[in-house]
């Protein structure tokens, strides 16, 4: 049996009609804090399954460079893909909940989405929360001392 948990924030699942039926999404908002201090708000969509935080390739200019493809190349598997597709990976300081962490950053080219501009991923962010996921009651439970 799991140990009880406290967290501090809570995050309500957003709710979307798509084709006649009713989906929620985890949401959550980071801050991308460029290189002269400027902060660029993000809704991203909390993934589990993401290894990195995930932008779209059009956002390259908020990370300082001078074309979406212009950083390292990495191959990546993506969950409805069955070829790996390439991604470029950068490094950014996100922030999210009053904490903030140098991550990799990968850009690739992501569906259009007016919800969200990409995936939250789990290297670098991660390891400064714990969560609680409540699929039934579409909530996400997040801690900042896990």
């Amino acid at each position: 049996m799991p140990a009880d948990k406290s967290f501090e924030h809570s995050v309500p699942f957003r709710q979307v009609p798509v084709n006649g039926r009713t989906i929620w999404l985890p949401l959550v908002t980071v801050s991308l804090i460029q290189a002269d201090g400027n902060r660029v708000t993000l809704p991203l969509l909390f993934d589990t399954g993401a290894s990195k935080v995930t932008l779209r390739h059009d956002l390259y200019p908020i990370l300082g460079v001078a074309a979406w493809d212009a950083g390292s190349p990495i191959d990546m598997n993506t969950a409805g893909g069955a070829a790996p597709v390439t991604a470029y990976e950068y490094r950014a300081t996100l922030e999210f909940l009053g904490k903030s962490a140098d991550c990799p950053i990968l850009l690739t080219p992501l569906p259009q989405n007016p919800l969200y501009v990409g995936l939250f991923g789990r290297e670098g962010m991660f390891d400064e929360f714990g969560f609680g996921f409540w699929e039934s009651t579409h909530e996400l439970h997040v801690t900042t001392t896990p």
